[in-house]
């Protein structure tokens, strides 16, 4: 093989990895979402148990002001569903912490390339925002009660 050759195919071989390392380690053409889930309930320990068609999170107990999070690239087709399962002693809740609907409460121009989905976990039920804030804010969207 000679060196002209050699040279192309090593040049190939470093675009291919340089491209091959952008693919796995962004979200090529869709959102690079975060989901923030937050226990705002004193002397409470909260299971949450998060999963999708796909993706078994696995139980996470949070406790006040601890928080569990988890990231993932959107579907090319804007339909990716998380599902939350959250308990403590005396009662429990199920909802989708991520979907099109939560996508769109969240972020306002529907064209985000970084998108944060923040969860508060308090006495009343849960609720959504699309930034972090104190957890007595009253701007956090109520967004369901316990069971």
């Amino acid at each position: 093989m000679s060196i002209s050759v050699t040279k192309k195919l090593c040049s190939l071989f470093i675009v291919l990895s340089y491209f091959t390392y952008f693919v796995i380690a962004d979200c090529l053409f869709t959102s690079d979402v975060t989901v923030y889930i937050y226990n705002g309930i004193p002397d409470s320990t909260i299971d949450v148990h998060v999963k999708s068609g796909d993706d078994d999170l696995g139980h996470h107990n949070i406790t006040l002001s601890l928080g569990y999070d988890f990231h993932f690239c959107e579907s090319f087709f804007q339909n990716t569903l998380f599902m939350g399962d959250f308990a403590d002693n005396s009662r429990s809740a199920h909802f989708h912490v991520y979907d099109n609907d939560v996508a769109n409460n969240v972020d306002d121009s529907g064209a985000a390339t970084f998108l944060n989905v923040y969860w508060l976990l308090k006495q009343d039920g849960y609720y959504l925002s699309k930034e972090f804030k104190p957890y007595d804010d009253p701007s956090w969207v109520y967004r369901g009660s316990w069971e």
